[in-house]
């Protein structure tokens, strides 16, 4: 199963988000719909961050979300903005609908969420048309890696302040998993307010180097057609590991049939 946001987790995440993106994936998103057009599918939608700006350019987008609370906030935000936007309640890992999509979205990282990215890319194999894109972005967590964020240690992650002037903070610690390419984080979330809200959570995020991430998409009947870095689609290199890079990487990937 994956792995859900909840509570203050679920409700500033996309404040967190909006603080640092310039939005550059919706556009990304965009032209790789364009070469895959017909019905896609977002797994991870969330709150209809990516989404919904990708409906109001007109594309055919459904989405898949495991957290309740995300699914409250999107159907709050798309009557908000006059949208009929299908987010289905369900796991990425084993959600199944009544038709084969064109292209399957998984930004934002979705994947390495993935208690078995393996099995993920099984299923959504299955879930593609014959020749369908798959968008993948995933990342190496290389403040951790080099040590620029000791383990261990509590340190304020995001801060942000809402529009009603309330300030958001996420804290966050990590230990690291070499053997499982695994980073555990703990995270507390508050809110100001009266009175003031606290939340908990823990993640288990995977990292993948470049030449696991091509051999498990190929291994799983995904042909790698192209890859770029840091949400720069002009930023394509022959080895990732030989440049210096933020670390984030999507792939365009067609469905190669068995």
């Amino acid at each position: 199963m994956s792995q859900p946001y909840l509570s203050l987790e679920a409700e500033l995440h996309d404040a967190f988000w909006d603080a640092e993106d310039d939005a550059s994936e919706v556009a990304l998103m965009a032209d790789f719909l364009r070469l895959h057009p017909g019905p896609a599918l977002e797994m991870g939608a969330g709150s209809g961050r990516l989404m919904f700006p990708l409906l109001q350019m007109g594309f055919n987008v459904e989405g898949v979300e495991l957290s309740k609370d995300m699914l409250q906030i999107a159907k709050a935000r798309s009557r908000a903005l006059g949208l009929h936007a299908q987010i289905h309640l369900g796991d990425m890992a084993a959600w199944q609908g009544d038709k084969k999509f064109a292209a399957l979205l998984a930004p934002a990282f979705a994947l390495q969420l993935a208690d078995d990215p393996a099995a993920v890319l099984g299923h959504w194999f299955q879930l593609l048309q014959h020749g369908g894109g798959l968008y993948l972005t995933v990342f190496m967590p290389y403040a951790e890696l080099l040590g620029d964020l000791p383990e261990n240690e509590w340190y304020d992650d995001h801060r942000v302040t809402l529009p009603d002037g309330r300030t958001g903070l996420l804290e966050s610690r990590h230990r690291l998993d070499h053997s499982q390419q695994i980073v555990e984080r703990d995270h507390r979330y508050s809110l100001s307010g009266n009175p003031p809200q606290h939340h908990e959570s823990h993640q288990s995020i995977r990292w993948f180097e470049h030449a696991q991430m091509v051999a498990l998409l190929e291994s799983h009947g995904f042909g790698v057609e192209r890859f770029f870095l840091d949400f720069d689609s002009d930023w394509q290199v022959p080895d990732p590991d030989l440049v210096d890079f933020g670390g984030i990487i999507t792939y365009h990937a067609v469905k190669n049939d068995r």
